[in-house]
């Protein structure tokens, strides 16, 4: 039986296609200020690294041209080949929408989750009712998933983006690699296991550190015990990381350093390949470069059957995916967030107290859970307050007999000074969300680099906020010694008032 163009071949270790391809292709290669400087002949540089990895066949048939100046979609895809599986048995292991539109208040990306169920016809076969959407590329490669995603949610797609795990890992390399906010320990090791039980290995710790090519890449495709969604938070939040980390200066020192090292590993459609449409994209990605990235949740709904676990999702439902997709609502004005505003008159509210709801008093077993780190050279800060179903996670050593929960660890800043540090993990009592306490002598890591000129001072501590959208994603606390913040859930789980709440209660062990 005929079932079209074969998808391609990709490597055995399976793949990753992720965001970091949004960060290192669209977005941070692409950044403001770069398309003044950059001349033609290195933008057909950049079109002649992406042929390397070859076009995609038939892609002409799914894609809509888009006139200059308008908003565009692109596909970013990747395959998977699971451990132990025939290395030709590929499946999509990320599909990702991304939206650059310079007029909107956001650049938008959407996560397609891998098991969500749809019907689809397989080209020169017969109907399937009722699979999982990554099958549509083992039956049909990228042509049949963009088509498939393009019918369900009525959104046109301009591009088509392939990447493979090894472009991956270039990339990271090529930008000497990226500092991470781990939120918890990812281990597995397939030592004295069945076969049926094996998958891939896994070792990062929980914590701030940089991470490489190889384990960056551990770190972003993990989903054993986490779902899809938790994965693709995991996935946005490298790249809200990433992008942070790599922008135009450095971009600009070396043009082709991350196009040379992605091209061989990517597949696109065939206008991207020419200079012309490269160059309006890139305009494209210039002027939407200083929008915040907002991610576009697709909501959770499960269906267990006995032909396997999917996520569905109602017509109703996708509609509200591309409503909010194409049109991202804007993000509260600066200096005002939760608690502030202002009143009848048009002055400003002093804002009042972060609100406890969902708050446990949890003082002393903070106090015991922080005693195990040991020895510090800095003073060590836990929370008075948890959530309320959240638990410190047990603590629990390495091969080498070094605790990982909780941890005391050193980072090595880009100028080569090592720096201490500490994590507290806490479990928010659902699978795949933890929330974090750190604290290090590193006073200007870049997580910290971009606060709000919104501040919040809470029991005497003047508070650094940082949104993702109206959602507190990190809240640090400056000492003249070290720098201290919780972080959030993968998934943003805590309110923007308990995030403040536990900022605030942050208390000295032992005192003084």
């Amino acid at each position: 039986m005929s079932v079209g163009p074969p998808p391609p071949e990709f490597p055995r270790r399976g793949g990753l296609w992720l965001k970091f391809l949004l960060a290192g292709f669209v977005l941070v290669v692409l950044s403001a200020g770069v398309t003044a400087t950059v001349g033609l002949n290195t933008v057909q540089g950049f079109v002649d690294d992406l042929k390397q990895g070859g076009t995609i066949k038939g892609a002409g048939s799914v894609i809509t041209r888009a006139q200059a100046g308008d908003p565009q979609t692109i596909l970013l895809i990747g395959s998977d080949h699971r451990y132990g599986h025939d290395s030709r048995d590929a499946r999509s292991d990320t599909m990702i929408l991304v939206r650059l539109d310079p007029d909107a208040n956001a650049t938008t990306v959407l996560s397609i989750p891998r098991d969500l169920k749809v019907d689809f016809t397989v080209p020169g076969g017969g109907l399937r009712v009722g699979a999982k959407i990554n099958e549509t590329y083992t039956d049909g490669g990228e042509v049949l998933t963009a088509k498939v995603i393009r019918r369900l949610l009525q959104i046109p797609i301009n591009h088509i983006v392939n990447i493979d795990f090894r472009g991956f890992k270039a990339a990271v390399d090529a930008i000497h690699c990226v500092y991470v906010d781990v939120d918890r320990w990812y281990y597995h090791s397939n030592l004295g296991l069945p076969a049926s039980e094996q998958y891939a290995e896994i070792n990062v710790s929980p914590g701030y550190q940089k991470l490489c090519g190889s384990q960056a890449l551990d770190y972003v495709r993990f989903r054993h015990a986490d779902s899809d969604f938790v994965r693709a938070a995991r996935q946005q939040d490298f790249l809200r990381q990433a992008k942070s980390q790599y922008g135009a200066g450095q971009f600009l020192s070396d043009p082709h350093k991350l196009t040379k090292q992605i091209g061989k590993y990517v597949r696109t459609d065939a206008s991207l390949q020419s200079k012309e449409e490269f160059l309006r994209l890139f305009y494209l990605a210039a002027y939407s470069a200083s929008h915040p990235i907002r991610e576009v949740h697709f909501p959770a709904a499960y269906e267990n059957t006995a032909a396997g676990s999917f996520v569905t999702a109602t017509p109703e439902v996708l509609a509200q995916i591309r409503h909010e997709f194409l049109s991202p609502p804007p993000a509260p004005p600066k200096g005002q967030s939760a608690g502030g505003g202002k009143g009848r008159h048009g002055k400003r509210r002093k804002p009042s107290g972060p609100s406890v709801a969902g708050l446990v008093d949890a003082g002393q077993t903070g106090a015991d859970y922080a005693i195990q780190l040991g020895a510090t050279k800095f003073p060590v800060y836990y929370p008075k307050l948890l959530t309320a179903r959240g638990q410190y996670m047990q603590p629990a050593r390495d091969a080498s007999g070094q605790l990982e929960y909780p941890r005391a660890y050193r980072i090595k800043a880009p100028d080569g000074k090592v720096k201490a540090a500490y994590r507290l993990v806490v479990s928010y009592g659902e699978d795949g969300n933890y929330y974090g306490i750190e604290g290090t002598t590193w006073t200007d890591p870049p997580i910290l680099s971009n606060p709000s000129s919104d501040t919040r001072t809470i029991n005497g501590k003047p508070l650094l906020l940082f949104y993702d959208g109206t959602r507190l994603r990190t809240v640090a606390w400056r000492t003249p010694k070290a720098v201290y913040w919780v972080q959030n859930t993968l998934q943003e789980r805590l309110t923007n008032d308990q995030m403040l709440a536990i900022a605030g209660s942050l208390t000295r062990l032992g005192g003084g």
